[in-house]
């Protein structure tokens, strides 16, 4: 148990004194991107996210409809309830029923539609933000490019996220 002691402790020094050596015997260039404000100021995503606004508004309006229906024949029902006979009242209750299993599906769909629809877009938008990232690191040298929820500490010459915004916005990547 000793020499396997004295061998690790032995290995650790020599990789403690020799990866420094290693690791900056070449030049070190690393920046960090604030990814959240790239994804606001992403002109592709914001288009995006307009166009699926409208097709929030559309779908939201259909489910309205549905529930203004639904609250319609609740408002008929109950001041009818009194004089219809059995038979009636249970039609109305089934229709009614049937009409909150409807409303209650359709928006459980159209949440789930829209859900899978904005986790789409979010992972191709993303990617694409991500790919120009590393095109940009790979022309411009760098060794590592973090996303800045990383980072505990940063100069402010390091922080690119501003040139990564105008980079996603242009579609081309340049070398500083």
């Amino acid at each position: 148990m000793d020499n396997l002691r004295k061998v690790l402790t032995a290995g650790t020094l020599f990789l403690a004194f020799l990866m420094p050596r290693i690791a900056f015997s070449q030049t070190v260039k690393i920046g960090y991107v604030d990814l959240k404000e790239v994804f606001s100021k992403f002109e592709k995503a914001n288009e995006m996210e307009g166009k699926f606004k409208k097709e929030v508004e559309v779908e939201q309006k259909n489910v309205s409809e549905l529930e203004a229906n639904i609250k319609k024949m609740q408002e008929d029902y109950s001041k009818k309830k009194d004089i219809m006979k059995p038979e009636e009242r249970e039609k109305k209750e089934a229709e009614l029923k049937d009409k909150i299993q409807e409303f209650t599906k359709m928006w459980s769909d159209v949440n789930k539609k829209l859900d899978e629809k904005r986790k789409g877009l979010e992972d191709v938008l993303l990617k694409e933000i991500k790919e120009k990232i590393e095109e940009y690191g790979q022309k411009n040298g760098y060794t590592a490019i973090l996303d800045s929820r990383v980072v505990i500490y940063g100069q402010n010459a390091v922080n690119i996220t501003g040139e990564i915004i105008k980079v996603v916005n242009k579609g081309d990547v340049k070398s500083k």
